[in-house]
Order: structure tokens, then C-alpha cells, then sequence
């Protein structure tokens, strides 16, 4: 069994609070994963912390978000839980449910799902997880090998 090892772990709020950590987030995917696979993962990573900001925290000022980063094996983990409400990967619009967010409708979780190699949507905690295989070289091998 593989153990995992954090990356990085952070809290915050808002957007605001999120913005300062983007780029070494950007950077540490890159590294990890090769520039293209690291920014799907981080295009999905975005959408993960939209979703936790605008829908898992909708009615809860005193929530926040907590993003966690870890190396599992040859897999970069991603885990981003909201402490406000909860979130379904089937919200559809109806009445005034996202009418403040210009009729978003689980279009964040669909590209998640489009862009990353697995994902585990924990609907009761808010929570999501998703992963992205390291990259295999040509000689069949990881590339950090």
C-alpha cells in the first residue's frame, strides 16, 4: 500500500484568499504531471475551489474551504472540501437555486469530470477528490524514473 504525502494544505474563504497559492499550484503540477496534463489538472482544480466557493458555501459566511494537495504512488491527489452546505453533481437550475450565479448548472463538474482521470464526489461532506496519473515515457517507464 502506498502511503501519500502532502503537498500542500491550505484554508480560505474566498477567491481572494485562494489567489496568492495559484501559482506554485500551477508549478507543482507542472512538475509533477508535464505542462499539459498539469494545467488540465489545474483547470480542474479551479473548477473544484468555483464550485466549493460559489455552491458549498452559499448560505454560510462562516465557512470555509479546505484544499488539500498530496503524491500518492505514481497519482497527484486532489481533495477540496467545503465546510458550508453541500453540493450534488446533478444541481440543475430550477427557480432561484443558482439564479445569483447567471444559471450555472453543474457545468464545473462536467469539466472536472472531462479533464482529470478519476474523481469521487462526496455529496453529504461536500467534498470532492480527484486524481491524475503521472505521465508514462516512451520507454514505458514514469518519466521521473
Amino acid at each position: 500500500m502506498n502511503s501519500e504525502t502532502e503537498l500542500l494544505e491550505i484554508y480560505f474563504r474566498s477567491a481572494h484568499e485562494f489567489a496568492p497559492h495559484r501559482e506554485e499550484i500551477r508549478r507543482l503540477f507542472s512538475e509533477d504531471l508535464g505542462d499539459e496534463r498539469g494545467m488540465r489538472f489545474f483547470v480542474a482544480l479551479n473548477e473544484a475551489v468555483n464550485n466549493a466557493l460559489i455552491h458549498g458555501m452559499a448560505g454560510c459566511p462562516e465557512g470555509k474551504v479546505r484544499l488539500s494537495i498530496r503524491r500518492g504512488g505514481e497519482r497527484i491527489w486532489v481533495h477540496v472540501k467545503s465546510s458550508g452546505g453541500i453540493f450534488t453533481h446533478d444541481m440543475k437550475a430550477n427557480g432561484s437555486l443558482f439564479q445569483e450565479n447567471r444559471g450555472e448548472s453543474g457545468r464545473g463538474i462536467q469539466i472536472i469530470l472531462h479533464l482529470v482521470d478519476g474523481c469521487d464526489l462526496k455529496e453529504s461532506g461536500g467534498l470532492i477528490s480527484m486524481f491524475m496519473e503521472k505521465p508514462v515515457t516512451e520507454q514505458g517507464g514514469k518519466e521521473d524514473e
